[in-house]
Formats: structure tokens, sequence, C-alpha cells
């Protein structure tokens, strides 16, 4: 089997009759965090697939075309199986989210339209680094295994995590392999951390003084809040921008490769 394997999954999805805010261990800030990125991914990833896509004719090694091909048809799935958990997050009548959720679209239009290869390139593995130290922080914090977190989301997130970190090392390989300019790509990391930062706390910002009014107090997030939970990423941020930074130096715990084995046998098909 290739380290990198393309799942087919299927997963229950909530309605919008079903869906509570609160689906993350029963804690308003991360499910706000883990919310705010599906919506993001879903105009995220296809940008992801066609920045690589287009740039894939200039890669020369063999292995790295393949693991580029295998990244994109990974990310393909991700989007459309968060599109149908979307469907019920917009749905529950938060104003203003759809209208920022049209921005994201356009930001990602305007990316592909008006910046250079490299640049795209740069983004696609600025969101990377980020996602990989993301991903085995949510495993090595068990978020998704909580016994108050919906099970329907936490599957999802377990399975794109897992993928995230399977396919870790090939937007930095490409990014070497094409350019390799370390200061730009800090440049460009910083820039796409900030994207999905930003379109995160908006998403907080409008969803939870809906939520408040509409449930209890307990789904208030504050401004200190939200700055806290600034601070607390900066150091994944930067950890990126180093000179010295590789996607490979990471190892795999047992626990997430073991994860990757049982969404093989569970996958409707795999390639």
């Amino acid at each position: 089997m290739h380290p990198i394997t393309v799942r087919k999954m299927q997963f229950d999805i909530p309605t919008v009759d079903n869906f509570n805010p609160k689906w993350a261990a029963d804690n308003i800030m991360l499910s706000y965090l883990a919310t705010g990125t599906s919506l993001y991914v879903a105009y995220l990833e296809p940008f992801l697939v066609k920045s690589l896509r287009r740039v894939l004719d200039q890669v020369k090694d063999e292995e790295l075309r393949e693991n580029v091909d295998r990244f994109c048809r990974q990310e393909a799935q991700h989007y459309m199986q968060h599109e149908r958990f979307n469907a019920a997050i917009l749905e529950f009548g938060y104003p203003g989210l759809r209208e920022r959720f049209d921005r994201l679209k356009g930001d990602f239009e305007h990316f592909l339209a008006a910046k250079g290869d490299k640049w795209c390139v740069g983004f696609v593995e600025g969101f990377e680094a980020y996602t990989t130290q993301s991903a085995l922080k949510a495993f090595s914090s068990r978020l998704f295994e909580h016994p108050r977190t919906d099970k329907r989301f936490g599957a999802l997130f377990e399975w794109h995590l897992a993928e995230e970190i399977e396919h870790r090392n090939v937007a930095f390989d490409i990014y070497q392999h094409l350019y390799g300019d370390k200061l730009f790509r800090a440049k460009l990391c910083y820039i796409a951390q900030m994207h999905i930062w930003r379109f995160t706390l908006d998403c907080m910002k409008i969803m939870s003084p809906v939520d408040t009014a509409r449930f209890d107090d307990s789904y208030r997030v504050k401004p200190l809040d939200r700055a806290l939970a600034t601070v607390a990423v900066i150091p994944m941020f930067v950890k990126t921008y180093l000179p010295w930074y590789t996607p490979h130096a990471y190892s795999v715990p047992d626990n997430i490769q073991q994860l990757s084995e049982s969404l093989t046998e569970a996958a409707e098909s795999i390639s």
C-alpha cells in the first residue's frame, strides 16, 4: 500500500435540526476553530489542487510526481466531504457567515488569477506546514475521541487529519524541488497562516453572539479568549518560518499509523 493512500469515505452528516455548534469536547472555542477550518478548506483545497497540478509538468522526479498526484486526489476527497458538513453549518442561521464564506471564495479565485505559480505553491506549503502541526497536536490531545465530541464531526476530522499527516512532505518537497527560496517560503507561510487564522476568527465573531442568544452564555467567546488563542498558535507559525524547518523531521506516533490502517479498511475504495 502506498504511504499516501487515497480513500473514498462516507460519513454520517448532521442536519440543521440536529447540529450543535459546541460539538468538539463540549468546548466552544475548539468547536469554532474546527468549524471555521471546515468552512475554510471547502475553498482552500480546490486551490491547493489547482496550484500544484498546474506546475506538475515541471516536476522531473517521478516519485515526487506521483506523490503530488496522490496529494491532490486526497485533497479533492477532503473538500467534497467537508462541503456536506458545511451545508448544515451555513443553514444554521448565522447572519453574515455566508457573505464571509463568499469573500473567501473570491480570495482564492483572485490568487489563482493574479498570483504566480511560485506564490501559489508557497501558499500551499505555508498552509500544509501549519496543518501538519495542528494534526499532530489534535491527535495528541485525543480531541476527536473525547466522549463529548460529536462522532460525526470527529470521524471526519480524524480521517482528514490522518491524511494530512500522510502527505505532510509533499508541498514542502515540490516547493524545494521547483524553487528552494527559503526567505520567500517563510513569507508565504506567514501569508497563508494569517489568511486561515483571520477567517477562523471572523467565523467565531459571527457565530458566537448568535449561539449565545440561541443557547446560553457558554457559547460566548470574548475578545480576550480570541487573543489568547492567537498567542497559543504563534509558536506553531514561527516554527515553520525557520530556515531549517522540514516536515521530514516529524515522527508519526503508532496510534496515527493504526488509525490510517483502520481508515483504509473502512474506506469504500482505495487507490
